[in-house]
């Protein structure tokens, strides 16, 4: 599957605004610019793509999408 141009426009948008953006103020930044996607292009893909982001971008689309990322997939799959 390919990254749809929406996704990829988002975390070049990103990219190229984060360095003037506070580091303290980057995770709302990155939040408002999602919602900001969301609301107005279909980034309906952009779960599939979420690893491709930095921690800031990833964090924000996380929240915004309510995605539960698997950090280990053998958790989920034991059972007694």
């Amino acid at each position: 599957m390919q990254m749809s141009p929406e996704v990829v426009l988002l975390g070049e948008v990103w990219d190229s605004v984060k360095s003037f953006i506070p580091r303290k103020e980057r995770l709302q930044a990155a939040e408002t610019l999602v919602r900001l996607f969301d609301d107005n292009v279909d980034i309906s893909d952009v779960e599939s793509f979420v690893n491709e982001y930095d921690s800031v971008l990833k964090t924000a689309v996380v929240s915004h999408f309510d995605l539960l990322l698997e950090e280990d997939g053998d958790e989920d799959d034991w059972e007694c």
